[in-house]
């Protein structure tokens, strides 16, 4: 069933298929949800791009080896990418395709958070190899890396549990519907709780950056006197806040109020999404 963006939706199971039934928004409801919506759109292109421009324009670029301050550059990009962009991507899916059948929204969500996944795994490793050769062995003692810990682990529950229940699990739709319906509200919940876990571990790296490379010394400026590059990874943390804010209030309905029903096991049961 072909459901519009505009419109509250619910789900119901029909005949032993999980099926979309919409209810039709305001003008004035739809009117804030598609500015709201642009509005995160715009965020997360402007976090993405002022990372980019911050990081080649001031920092000199990036590396693979050899050159331990352009390999965490890396990583700040793949982060950046993988986190904030494309976990925000795939978490709006359902928002932006609306009006498209919905296993088509659900295989760009699924290659959507695949990509950020990949993209946070491999920031990882970079970061992981460049910290081995600065200090030897000495890992996963800041707040920062407590926190990638946390984030990378939900990713890749939250990676397995999506593929094999909204993807694979349709092999066997008639059967595993109510199940599948029971799922989604928690799989939407933890997708927002890793985007945000995401979010606090970007803001932390943001911090140290700044400590590290806005220090007063061997020629770095200070960030005590405000310099360009503060205002920047303050205006990219002031971002980033913004977002935990906007994504959770797009993604989860707020605006309008919405509800999802879900079946389990025959009966029917409201779930309020706001």
């Amino acid at each position: 069933m072909v459901t519009e963006p505009w419109k509250s939706s619910t789900v119901v199971e029909s005949e032993g298929r999980m099926v979309m039934l919409d209810k039709p928004m305001g003008a004035c409801a739809r009117a804030f949800l598609n500015l709201f919506v642009l509005l995160t759109e715009i965020v997360l292109l402007g976090v993405l791009t002022v990372t980019l421009f911050w990081v080649f324009h001031y920092e000199g670029g990036v590396a693979w080896t050899n050159d331990i301050k352009r390999q965490f550059n890396l990583h700040f990009i793949l982060m950046i990418v993988g986190l904030i962009f494309l976990n925000g991507q795939a978490i709006l899916t359902y928002r932006l395709f609306g009006c498209c059948r919905r296993i088509y929204a659900k295989l760009t969500h699924a290659f959507l958070f695949l990509s950020a996944a990949s993209c946070v795994a491999i920031g990882f490793y970079v970061a992981f190899e460049a910290n081995e050769r600065v200090h030897k062995g000495a890992h996963f003692y800041s707040l920062h890396s407590w926190l990638a810990i946390v984030t990378c682990g939900l990713f890749i529950m939250q990676l397995l549990v999506g593929l094999v229940s909204f993807l694979i699990l349709l092999c066997c739709d008639g059967a595993t519907a109510s199940f599948r319906a029971a799922l989604v509200p928690v799989h939407a919940t933890f997708g927002l709780i890793i985007f945000v876990l995401g979010s606090a571990t970007t803001l932390t790296g943001f911090m140290q950056a700044a400590r590290a490379r806005l220090n007063g010394q061997n020629q770095n400026a200070d960030y005590r006197d405000y310099p360009e590059q503060g205002w920047i990874l303050n205006a990219l943390s002031g971002g980033v806040a913004l977002l935990i804010i906007l994504l959770p209030l797009v993604a989860r309905n707020n605006i309008r109020g919405g509800r999802a029903v879900f079946t389990t096991s025959g009966s029917v049961a409201a779930v309020d999404m706001s």
